[in-house]
């Protein structure tokens, strides 16, 4: 029996523009957000069996149909690697610090975990299990830009799209990272709506060039705002709610995407008053450190 983990961080994007290609691992997006320390635990066990595969979340079983990037991606794994798991059983255990399904990129983080935590029984490197990753998001339409994010860590600027993306790092200065969850939004549900694209992918762009030009948390965060607002993908009670930090916070908040919820950066000094100024608010609060990369 092989059994092993892997501990992903979690991702927050503050704006993007998707690139979509006949090539999987060209396909991803441009654009820009931050690793979380807190994020995804994955346990992998492989027996020998009949070629059975189990996955559980927070300690429920899932089914195909809920958690279909766990399964997509020991599809893909198996179809890749056939005689490595022919007659095998897979266990998965997720165990998830932030929200699901809601702009927090715990798919990415699944699909990572799994495929880092099966490594060595393949004998596969860490290139090839962020491909893997990367292809299975993309299939699976939960994410484009997660996987190459949560690899590369900190705050990053994605320039170049797909899994050889080009990719810069922001200065964290000691910064943490503040996201409000009031709930969760398929990311699938934007990426198949073809106006709405359009309209990401103008202002997108634009925001991309700004802070290229500039970059800096403070760039991110307006940018970020900004397209919070042009692109109209948040709910009223998510704008109320980035209102409310904005005021009170150093640097802007804006919303998580694809999420339903807000996110900023706080300093020390800031930490105290905006954490209670969220008391009320009835939703998942995730205070976290900011992650490095993963290889």
């Amino acid at each position: 029996m092989y059994n092993a983990e892997y501990y992903v961080p979690s991702h927050i994007t503050g704006f993007f523009v998707p690139f979509f290609s006949d090539d999987f691992l060209k396909t991803g997006s441009t654009g820009a957000g931050v690793s979380l320390s807190l994020g995804l635990k994955t346990k992998v066990e492989v027996r020998d069996g009949n070629g059975a595969v189990g996955v559980y979340l927070n300690g429920s079983k899932k089914s195909r149909k809920s958690t279909t990037v766990s399964f997509r991606c020991i599809d893909l794994i198996e179809k890749r690697y056939p005689k490595s798991l022919e007659n095998k059983d897979i266990l998965i255990e997720h165990e998830s610090d932030v929200p699901i399904d809601s702009g927090f990129g715990a798919s990415a983080s699944a699909a990572l975990g799994i495929c880092f935590s099966i490594k060595d029984f393949l004998g596969i490197s860490s290139n090839e299990c962020v491909r893997i990753a990367h292809e299975t998001e993309v299939k699976n339409l939960s994410g484009l830009g997660d996987v190459v994010a949560e690899v590369k860590g900190g705050i990053e600027i994605r320039k170049t799209p797909g899994v050889e993306g080009i990719h810069e790092n922001i200065p964290t200065n000691g910064l943490k990272v503040l996201g409000v969850s009031l709930g969760a939004k398929r990311t699938e549900s934007v990426l198949k709506n073809s106006e709405k694209i359009k309209i990401i992918e103008k202002c997108g762009t634009k925001m991309l060039k700004k802070l290229i030009s500039e970059p800096s948390v403070e760039r991110l965060m307006e940018c970020s705002r900004t397209f919070t607002y042009k692109t109209e993908l948040m709910s009223r009670e998510v704008l109320d709610l980035v209102e409310m930090i904005s005021e009170i916070n150093t640097y802007n908040a804006a919303g998580i995407m694809i999420g339903e919820g807000a996110f900023t950066f706080i300093n020390e000094e800031d930490q105290i008053k905006v954490l209670d100024s969220l008391m009320d608010v009835k939703g998942d609060i995730i205070f976290s450190p900011i992650a490095s990369g993963l290889i």
